[in-house]
């Protein structure tokens, strides 16, 4: 007689709070503290995986609490696919919004338990890898506060460069003149061959996003993302129609239908979901094809803990190579301060600016609630 497949039987959450040596942000926000909420699911055999969301812990974690763990408890530990199938269908009304951030760091986990049930990594399970490195791209600097908020770049880059990075994306948006003046230097000091993309961080309107990117125009970007808010659809159309570079976006997207209205809409010519926030990595290979479908490159969005970095060199190491300027997907990596990844793992970059796909079972990591603990601000358990 075969035996019961292991179920879950528990669903706990940590809420996380690291403190940061100095202030640093981007052209909305300043801030010295990152945070995340790690989701850790527990199987009847003692199987964990864990998953995680970030933008907004708290919220997302009642959201959890009330709706999608109890989901979840006495399902069979083995199939994510269904698991996440059944927390869908508890979405309702808010299908763009925080409870899909909550059912995406759950859905990680359920991968994560999955490979470590089988003995194998979460690339595996979702159809094979296709590399076995990823050329990354170093998600930097950040902007200061005070009137000079580039003033550490020279220094940062020169950083970056010796790290051994290839590729640079900077966080700007101050006014035309300055952003303008500084990409110049930034170009004069990486090199013409070296790619280089802008963040804008949803800063602007079209007007002084436009006058921006005519700036920005002489460094050759390879995109610039975000100018303009993310849920700005007609803004994006009348940017795009203008734009002298290519665009980016998506990491505040959630879903597959937010994608697929943008994709329709034909103004990103690079899609960047973040697992951590679109629907985790079931929705993730979702948007996969998706963009498959509509011939655009998908560079996914990376941010939070150690998690989340871990289950983007997974979902990274699956995506499709598309040919264009560049060979896409790369790996958006930010080495600034972050205990929350830092603490409890190493990702170095090889010899030819790429990181390693993890090939251990799941999602490869090696976390406890006691390695947590310095960070954890509130925790909590269901089942």
């Amino acid at each position: 007689m075969l035996s019961a497949p292991p179920h879950i039987t528990r669903v706990e959450g940590f809420e996380l709070s690291a403190k940061l040596s100095e202030t640093v942000g981007n052209s909305r926000q300043m801030f010295d503290r990152r945070g995340a909420l790690l989701l850790r699911v527990t199987s009847n055999a003692g199987a964990v995986g864990w998953g995680e969301t970030w933008a907004y812990p708290g919220a997302a974690a009642a959201l959890i609490r009330e709706h999608f763990a109890p989901a979840l408890i006495g399902r069979d530990a083995t199939t994510p696919r269904a698991g996440w199938q059944g927390m869908a269908a508890k979405l309702g009304y808010d299908r763009r919004g925080i409870s899909t951030m909550a059912v995406g760091g759950l859905d990680m986990a359920l991968w994560d338990l999955a490979g470590q049930i089988a003995g194998r990594p979460v690339h595996a399970l979702l159809g094979g890898k296709l590399r076995d490195r990823i050329p990354a791209y170093v998600s930097g600097p950040f902007m200061k506060p005070g009137g000079n908020p580039y003033r550490d770049f020279e220094a940062d880059i020169a950083g970056y460069l010796d790290a051994g990075f290839r590729a640079i994306k900077l966080r700007m948006g101050s006014d035309p003149a300055q952003d303008g003046a500084t990409a110049i230097k930034v170009r004069a000091q990486i090199g013409d061959a070296m790619p280089l993309m802008v963040d804008l961080n949803e800063g602007f309107t079209v007007e002084g996003a436009m006058a921006i990117a005519k700036r920005l125009a002489e460094v050759d970007p390879v995109w610039l993302e975000e100018p303009i808010a993310h849920d700005d659809r007609p803004g994006y159309r009348r940017f795009a129609a203008a734009s002298p570079m290519p665009l980016a976006g998506g990491e505040a997207l959630f879903g597959l239908r937010a994608f697929r209205d943008y994709l329709t809409a034909g103004v990103f010519d690079f899609i960047q979901p973040d697992l951590g926030l679109c629907g985790g990595l079931s929705e993730g290979m979702r948007i996969s094809a998706l963009c498959e479908a509509f011939e655009v490159a998908l560079v996914p969005h990376v941010w939070g803990s150690v998690v989340n970095f871990q289950a983007s060199l997974h979902f990274a190491a699956c995506l499709p190579e598309r040919r264009g300027r560049l060979r896409w997907p790369l790996f958006e990596y930010d080495p600034s301060e972050n205990p929350l990844r830092t603490a409890f793992a190493s990702h170095p970059l090889d010899a030819d600016g790429m990181v390693a796909v993890p090939d251990a079972p799941g999602l490869g990591l090696d976390l406890t609630p006691e390695r947590l603990s310095p960070f954890v601000i509130n925790h909590w358990t269901i089942g």
